[in-house]
């Protein structure tokens, strides 16, 4: 599944981000694919590394060693935004078409108010931002219940009014969060409490993995509950105790965008469909941190008709 939902997520967001129908579904640009995969396979040692001093720097000589994929995305972004260049302005007021607009406008100094380098690294980032935690999240979410749908309403209203369906998607965030550990740089000296010194160049990491897995905020934590996410026990919980976007204004940008696909993409297979365990199902997965948590094996279950 966790393959399935892979191929969605990085069409969806080429599609409806960058204006390209890659058809990846249907099998073309498979390299594209296994090089944003290739991305998030990075040995969990890797990421520890850029945390010691010159680590930055002797990841960089790693990656450079290992071969990086970034140099091809970096080549796909200039490419995407070449072609848009060349067509003009279209009626589609898509990510891309934004970005190029703020390209052309200029600041009070006469300086674009995004440059090219921006553009691409921006692009770089929701593409593969955009493919990777939506297809783990619905990988993750295959034991759900399948919830009464009614066929004629508008698909968009009914993945937003089924509350069961958001509880499951929460609680597959909050027992395998993607962006397990993000991290902050701290701008300026800071004292936090009057207890805590924290100069400025420090990185701040975020243990979301362990605010998610917390016994005393979460009865009975490594269990799959759903019903965590509403009535009393959702009221009486501290807001930053569940973080899949992080929180603040340097937010996910992408949350909104993120869960109204994860779910509509539920909707519709779950209108036809129902997964249950097979022999080959992890019970519980083996989890592999990466850049992201994702399944070390993938997910496999069965696939039956409801109908």
């Amino acid at each position: 599944m966790l393959d399935w939902f892979s191929k969605l997520t990085l069409e969806v967001i080429l599609s409806t981000a960058f204006g390209v129908d890659a058809n990846i579904q249907m099998g073309e640009n498979t390299e594209m694919l296994e090089k944003a995969k290739a991305v998030f396979r990075v040995p969990f040692i890797v990421r520890q590394i850029a945390r010691l001093p010159f680590g930055s720097s002797l990841l960089l000589l790693l990656l450079y060693l290992r071969g990086s994929q970034m140099g091809y995305f970096e080549g796909v972004a200039k490419e995407i935004i070449k072609t848009r260049r060349q067509q003009g302005l279209t009626g589609r007021k898509d990510l891309i078409h934004l970005m190029m607009m703020a390209n052309d406008e200029t600041t009070v100094e006469g300086v674009s108010r995004l440059s090219d380098d921006e553009i691409v690294a921006q692009a770089i980032t929701f593409l593969l931002a955009g493919y990777e935690t939506s297809s783990n999240t619905q990988a993750e979410d295959r034991d759900q219940r399948s919830p009464g749908v009614h066929a004629k309403q508008p698909l968009y209203d009914v993945a937003q009014n089924i509350e069961y369906l958001d509880c499951v998607v929460k609680e597959s965030q909050r027992l395998n969060p993607v962006g397990a550990g993000p991290n902050r740089e701290c701008s300026k000296d800071y004292d936090l409490n009057d207890e805590i010194h924290i100069p400025a160049g420090t990185e701040i990491v975020i243990p979301i993995y362990a605010l998610h897995h917390d016994p005393d905020a979460w009865e009975d934590p490594e269990k799959f509950d759903p019903e965590r996410f509403r009535g009393p026990a959702k009221d009486a919980r501290h807001a930053y105790q569940f973080l899949p976007f992080s929180a603040g204004p340097r937010n996910c940008i992408g949350m909104r965008f993120a869960l109204m696909e994860i779910k509509i993409a539920l909707v519709r297979i779950l209108m036809k469909y129902k997964f249950v365990q097979s022999p080959e199902t992890q019970v519980p997965l083996v989890i592999h941190p990466g850049i992201t948590l994702c399944a070390r094996d993938g997910v496999s279950v069965r696939v039956e008709s409801m109908t």
